[in-house]
């Protein structure tokens, strides 16, 4: 297929995806003077686990684009999994380069190689660091054959695991990167790879090197490999130091594209951006270094996590039956709020939404009993939070007033009702058969009277 038709294909499918995916209003605007020249763009304040995590901006971030080889993140993701699944030693499970291997996802492709020779063995710690750090397609190859038996296999594998991830628009159909109809994928949903890959203890290891040095098992030499990844070197004026890691990826229809997560002060932020031409209009290139930048610089700066609800505050009332000791009941959070908000945030800018579950309880209620929920909200319909609403304190029942509601009840109920009916019906049918009875009665008495009869 030639270049220019491939690309209308895929802006074509990119124009579609934008046309009907839903587009989030969800996150923070940008201040002023801080520009995003991504197609694509998403950052997310990381929290202990995934469920405390907070997106603080997105733009498209359900936009498909091609991931270039940045969805090396996967590759890794998955490799880790699998690893874990078999119980392999990373350090002493190894693979070995082919003839066949190379015939097949290497030669023709003009992706980089790590310049292994046939019949070199590596380690699978040194094939998962050098897979991930370069677009290295000979590492990648041995390194999915050496886990999941073919190259097939682990590209299956992976996107089985997208789809138990979440990843609603992400499809692989290679490991080098390459562009192709059905390899895509959204910032949103690289989000999702990236948190999930960083559940592996080793994952840090493996991902945080700015360059490795191979010590091959067999039939190579020792050498040191160096990443391209301008975000990690120290001599770069892109570095930045507060990275963890990164992976950058180059499409030749969409332009760049790169994820990242970065750590400091005790706070964590993930950043991805896809679609990135190769210079803006004032000739800057290196956008999606300087998207990625320009992020995380907001986050660390403009963010703080801090508490928005506290356990203690009333945010309602509910009328309480059976119990002399109150008429009311206050309903409070189940547990504090605590979250990553605007540092310029005031108290009186997040809005409580309160939903009961009813308006009236009946005693006795336990301390604790979850009446509703509260929906913290801000900027008019950006959701920060929602907790569990419970009552505040226990209620006892009296035991006179329930008796005398029983009494109530039994006389208000339908069953009461309904034995009142019987037996109105049981008078009338008893008057009846009396009326019947007595003129039977006489007319027995009148003919033992009449002698004629």
């Amino acid at each position: 297929m030639k270049k220019t038709k491939l690309g209308a294909i895929l802006c074509a499918l990119l124009l579609l995806t934008v046309c009907v995916l839903p587009v989030c209003a969800a996150g923070y605007a940008l201040p002023e003077g801080t520009a995003v020249h991504a197609a694509s763009a998403i950052l997310v304040s990381l929290a202990g686990n995934k469920e405390g995590d907070v997106v603080l901006y997105e733009k498209e971030a359900d936009a498909v684009h091609a991931p270039g080889s940045m969805m090396r993140y996967m590759v890794l993701a998955y490799a880790l999994h699998r690893i874990e699944e078999k119980g392999l030693d990373i350090d002493t499970a190894t693979g070995t380069y082919t003839s066949d291997m190379f015939n097949h996802y290497v030669a023709g492709t003009g992706v980089p190689t790590a310049n292994m020779q046939f019949g070199e063995t590596w380690t699978l710690r040194d094939l998962l660091q050098v897979s991930f750090m370069q677009a290295a397609s000979d590492a990648v190859t041995v390194l999915a054959v050496a886990v999941d038996g073919e190259v097939s296999a682990f590209i299956k594998g992976m996107n089985e695991l997208a789809v138990e991830l979440g990843c609603e628009f992400s499809h692989f159909a290679n490991l080098t990167g390459l562009d192709s109809l059905s390899q895509y994928t959204t910032a949103r949903d690289m989000y999702r790879i990236v948190r999930y890959a960083q559940s592996f203890s080793t994952f840090e290891d493996l991902a945080v090197k700015y360059q490795v040095t191979v010590k091959p098992v067999s039939g190579g030499t020792e050498r040191t490999i160096v990443s391209a990844n301008s975000l990690l070197q120290p001599s770069s004026s892109y570095r930045y130091s507060p990275l963890v890691h990164s992976r950058t990826g180059l499409s030749e229809h969409e332009g760049r594209a790169c994820a990242s997560v970065a750590r400091d002060s005790g706070y964590e932020y993930l950043t991805v951006v896809l679609g990135c031409p190769e210079e803006n209009a004032a000739g800057e290139r290196n956008l999606h270094y300087l998207d990625t930048i320009a992020l995380f610089r907001w986050g660390f700066k403009s963010f703080e996590y801090t508490t928005v609800l506290g356990k203690s505050e009333i945010l309602a009332s509910i009328q309480v039956d059976l119990s002399w000791e109150t008429d009311r009941l206050n309903v409070v959070p189940a547990k504090e709020v605590a979250t990553v908000v605007d540092n310029s945030l005031e108290p009186d800018q997040i809005i409580k939404k309160v939903t009961l579950d009813s308006r009236q309880v009946t005693a006795p209620v336990e301390k604790g009993t979850v009446l509703g929920k509260v929906e913290l909200i801000i900027n008019v319909d950006q959701k920060i939070g929602e907790v569990e609403l419970v009552a505040a304190d226990t209620i006892n029942r009296s035991w006179l007033l329930y008796a005398w509601s029983c009494v109530e009840g039994f006389f208000s109920s339908v069953w009461f009702l309904l034995g009142i009916l019987v037996l109105v019906l049981l008078i009338i049918a008893y008057a009846i058969l009396n009326v019947v009875h007595n003129r039977r009665r006489r007319r027995e008495r009148l003919q033992r009277v009449d002698p004629r009869r």
